[in-house]
């Protein structure tokens, strides 16, 4: 974000005035939650840091060049795009994901003639959907978890098929929306990923999640059915970001616990504002040129969060863990 990005700004006074009004009247509980929150935002600048050299050093020309031929159908190079995107995302860690598949993406959009703005907001949606493979693949998951323990050879018994069809669901249809022919003119020849410029950018990040956080404390439970435990925890993602999301909910039974990770990583696909590596990959995009419009992720998120969680429901009915 350039120092004349409107969003950049506004999460600067946001932040600055969210804190100030929260640490005056829970000073404790503010104090807490800064600190709580300080250790994943530690890890993504270190994962940003890295990204950079890793951009400087041409690993992201050589990851684009390898995953999509400069010549090829549009789709599958989009489809590939963001396959390796939910690979990432579901194998290592949702941060990892987008700082990685974003300059990729980038590339790849310059190389194949696609639309560098939907491309970059397929990548952002596919990462966050396809975060709950396994319990360390979002940090949201580590925090409901740690309420609510489950095994990691149960949760993945749980999500194998749940992340299969999410991922085909978004996959497939964002492909196909990605994946037409547009020239992007204005995408920069040396997209070489994430700069340390990003790094200053994620103090507000902090305070206005650790803000929230002190805010909502940590007993939330949802109730209902399980549809509308989704519905109410993705809201409630996507308006207060989903870490301190996660950080409030306390799930009350095992489908209550996976209504809350997926709430938490496919709810927040409905606001750009949703999720950090959301606003990280609108940085990426942006450094390059391209334009990852807030009203046109959210029209996408709208479309689509409604049926990424159907597949996640019906995965979980499949798999017996909603019996």
């Amino acid at each position: 974000m350039s120092s004349r990005d409107p969003l950049r700004v506004t999460l600067w006074v946001a932040g600055l005035i969210l804190v100030a009004i929260v640490a005056a009247l829970r000073p404790y509980a503010t104090a807490v939650a800064l600190r709580a929150t300080a250790g994943p935002f530690g890890t993504l600048a270190a994962i940003i840091a890295a990204a950079a050299l890793a951009g400087r050093l041409g690993a992201f020309r050589i990851l684009a060049r390898a995953l999509v031929p400069s010549r090829g159908p549009a789709v599958a190079s989009a489809a590939a795009v963001l396959a390796f995107t939910a690979a990432l995302s579901a194998l290592v860690n949702l941060d990892v994901a987008v700082v990685v598949a974003m300059p990729v993406a980038l590339r790849a959009a310059r190389r194949q003639n696609l639309p560098a703005g939907r491309l970059s907001i397929a990548v952002a949606i596919t990462a966050n959907a396809t975060s709950f493979l396994l319990p360390t693949s979002n940090i949201t998951s580590l925090l409901l978890l740690h309420r609510r323990p489950l095994a990691a050879t149960a949760y993945l018994g749980d999500s194998w098929l749940p992340w299969l069809l999410v991922t085909a669901v978004t996959v497939g249809s964002l492909a196909i929306w990605a994946g037409r022919r547009a020239p992007d003119t204005t995408i920069a020849n040396s997209t070489a990923g994430p700069s340390a410029g990003a790094l200053p950018d994620l103090i507000p990040m902090v305070g206005i999640a650790a803000a929230i956080r002190a805010l909502l404390g940590t007993g939330l439970v949802l109730h209902g059915t399980l549809a509308g435990q989704l519905a109410a925890g993705s809201a409630l993602a996507a308006a207060a970001d989903n870490l301190p999301a996660a950080a409030a909910i306390l799930p009350a039974s095992t489908p209550g616990l996976w209504a809350a990770i997926l709430a938490t990583t496919i709810g927040p696909n409905l606001l750009l504002t949703g999720s950090v590596a959301t606003l990280i990959s609108r940085r990426i995009a942006r450094d390059a040129g391209a334009r990852l419009s807030a009203w046109q992720f959210t029209a996408t998120g709208l479309a689509l969060v409604p049926a990424q969680l159907a597949a996640a429901a019906l995965g979980l009915h499949l798999t017996g863990t909603l019996r």
